[in-house]
């Protein structure tokens, strides 16, 4: 399961990239381990241990939050958007067949929140 995941996690990547014309994206995270995500403190919950999620950069189209601007502007199927401490961006895709939920969330030193251009 976790190998069709990652499929559909880079399926997504390349929209992504494709939308930020096709320029390098950085990716600082993507699949874990269990072991390696409770390191990190993260929710069992996290897509990233499904290989459904990553978290990255594209310095070379724009800063992380116009690269964020751009991408919850855009239809690419993600199941959430986060703009995480104005640092880097978490993208999710929904598992082959379910459709996208489109959360767009903003995280910082107040908290979570939804996303409101």
């Amino acid at each position: 399961m976790q190998l069709e995941n990652l499929k559909t996690l880079a399926k997504g990547m390349e929209l992504v990239r494709t939308k930020l014309d096709s320029l390098p994206i950085i990716i600082s995270s993507g699949f874990r381990c269990e072991d390696l995500n409770d390191l990190l403190g993260s929710k069992r919950t996290s897509q990233h241990i499904r290989g459904l999620a990553c978290d990255f950069t594209c310095d070379r189209y724009a800063h992380v939050g116009r690269v964020f601007e751009v991408l919850a502007e855009s239809s690419i199927p993600y199941n959430q958007l986060i703009y995480e401490f104005s640092s880097w961006i978490h993208v999710s895709f929904p598992p082959e067949g379910e459709d996208p939920r489109r959360q767009t969330l903003v995280i910082d030193r107040e908290g979570a929140r939804i996303y409101n251009p």
